[in-house]
């Protein structure tokens, strides 16, 4: 059997929503730049005899919760027309306003880092992306205020 194309993300969020399924959430919204060919074989995927990605009882539950797989905006612009309509932020009720692209919005200026950390110990380069992210995060909070002015 052919190895996906899709394996590093399939992994990354199966773990994701393993942890989401004890919390009796039952709507998820993913957002991903190529979620409108991505989601096709999705529950396939996590099935692979050669690498299940979830239990047959967490992929079960994961059935019965609704997916909704959409596009970030940013990136919507680059699809083809059918995919405007059916994996938009604007037509999906009680989303809205989204944008969908703020965590890639961060990989700018932690790029920006790439130089300083490469020769870092793990823990050290570790330890600075998360200072850097949390400084992100905190700039961005406190100054949300001066943009709704």
């Amino acid at each position: 059997m052919p190895k996906s194309r899709f394996v590093h993300f399939d992994f990354a969020l199966s773990h994701v929503l393993s942890d989401i399924l004890e919390r009796g959430i039952t709507r998820i919204v993913i957002s991903y730049d190529i979620a409108c060919k991505y989601h096709i074989n999705f529950h396939k995927r996590l099935a692979n005899q050669n690498w299940p990605l979830m239990t047959p009882d967490q992929r079960e539950t994961l059935k019965t919760m609704k997916l909704i797989w959409l596009v970030p905006k940013f990136h919507l612009a680059s699809h083809i027309e059918g995919c405007a309509d059916k994996f938009s932020f604007n037509w999906t009720p009680n989303i809205g306003r989204t944008c969908g692209e703020i965590v890639e919005t961060n990989w700018a200026s932690l790029n920006l880092l790439a130089a300083s950390t490469r020769e870092m110990s793990e823990g050290h380069r570790k330890d600075t992306l998360t200072d850097a992210k949390i400084d992100t995060n905190w700039r961005k909070a406190t100054n949300e205020g001066k943009s709704m002015v």
